[in-house]
């Protein structure tokens, strides 16, 4: 068991690493109008998605909006290979309140909101209870804002 999660998180590290490496990868895009002169971004929407799905069967997907040089708006979802959000799953979200004490989607508007006030990943406090997903959103968008900086 635990030699197939090393072996799970040394290719998702692999993954991550070589989507992060990329110049213009598949797994982020933007689209971006004139830079801003006041902000830290340029303005427009970036996007960053997981490479693969996590061993709960989800990966993170992140929309950042950049307007007049600050980020504005910030859409974090996990999803299945359904296309079903974490956020919604009603089974999971009771489990996890039970263990953690918080949601899904308490972690996600969280992050979120953390984000849109700070303007920099590096200031957004990782959630208890959900390490893991803090740690996605953060990974993701750094990736996302890439493109963004000035």
């Amino acid at each position: 068991m635990r030699k197939a999660l090393a072996l799970g998180i040394a290719t998702a590290f692999v993954a991550v690493s070589l989507v992060g490496c990329g110049s213009n990868g598949s797994n982020a895009s933007s689209t971006s109008s004139n830079s801003s002169a006041s902000g830290a971004y340029k303005d427009g929407t970036y996007k960053a998605e997981q490479a693969a799905f996590d061993a709960h069967g989800y990966k993170g997907q992140i929309e950042i909006t950049v307007k007049d040089g600050k980020i504005t708006n910030v859409l974090y979802n996990e999803v299945d290979k359904n296309g079903k959000f974490k956020r919604d799953d009603a089974n999971y979200a009771s489990k996890m309140k039970a263990k953690n004490n918080i949601t899904p989607k308490e972690v996600d508007e969280k992050l979120q909101q953390e984000l849109i006030d700070s303007q920099d990943t590096s200031k957004v406090d990782t959630v208890a209870g959900a390490t893991e997903s803090s740690k996605t959103f953060k990974e993701l968008a750094d990736q996302a804002l890439k493109d963004a900086k000035n």
